[in-house]
């Protein structure tokens, strides 16, 4: 999942030589505490936050004010660099520049949220799969080939570290009747925790 797919294009963009009120209005009307300043060019400068203006006279010219971020993503980067990002950077989102530095558009905590939802396929009507499996080569090969040979695809496919040496596995398939895709696992001698039918939204 590339960033390009999630970004928000409509960025709070300003100039450098912009004015403590104009940046003010920018931020209002976007409902950031921060905004992204450019050159005219659109090549990427830095960031102006609320706390680096405040009591500042309207018509200050904010160049003094910007704060370059160590942090930035571009559009091709995976959405994953950006959510590793936010656990660094505390700001309202994370600039997104192209590979000559300008401003394309930013990215926020709720694109990612957003991007998440489609990655886990949360929100398609199906079946939601939870096991318990031995974190070993192949332990997962016996699940995936018994629904290949039924005809049940797999939505999503999600893995994290449960225990030493096991692996919690989720997985959403798009048969809606969750009791068919139980009866299913029993008859090839899978052992679940949970199967759950979900609406999707």
């Amino acid at each position: 999942m590339r960033i390009k797919n999630w970004m928000t294009k409509s960025a709070p963009i300003i100039e450098k030589n912009s004015t403590v009120g104009d940046t003010m209005k920018v931020m209002d009307t976007y409902g950031f505490s921060e905004v992204v300043v450019a050159r005219s060019d659109g090549s990427f400068v830095g960031v102006v936050n609320k706390r680096s203006i405040f009591g500042k006279p309207a018509d200050n010219v904010i160049d003094s004010c910007v704060v370059t971020p160590e942090l930035y993503v571009h559009p091709d980067d995976h959405i994953e660099t950006a959510l590793l990002a936010f656990m660094e950077h505390h700001g309202d989102f994370i600039p997104v520049v192209d590979e000559d530095l300008k401003v394309v558009g930013i990215v926020t905590l709720q694109d990612i949220l957003e991007s998440m939802i489609e990655i886990t396929a949360m929100d398609e009507p199906g079946t939601r799969i939870s096991i318990l499996l031995s974190d070993v080569p192949g332990s997962l090969r016996k699940i995936v080939d018994a629904l290949a040979e039924n005809k049940i695809n797999i939505l999503s496919l999600l893995t994290f570290k449960e225990s030493e040496g096991k692996r919690r596995v989720v997985i959403r398939v798009d048969m809606k009747d969750s009791e068919v895709v139980a009866s299913l696992l029993r008859d090839y001698g899978i052992d679940y925790d949970e199967v759950v039918e979900e609406e999707g939204f």
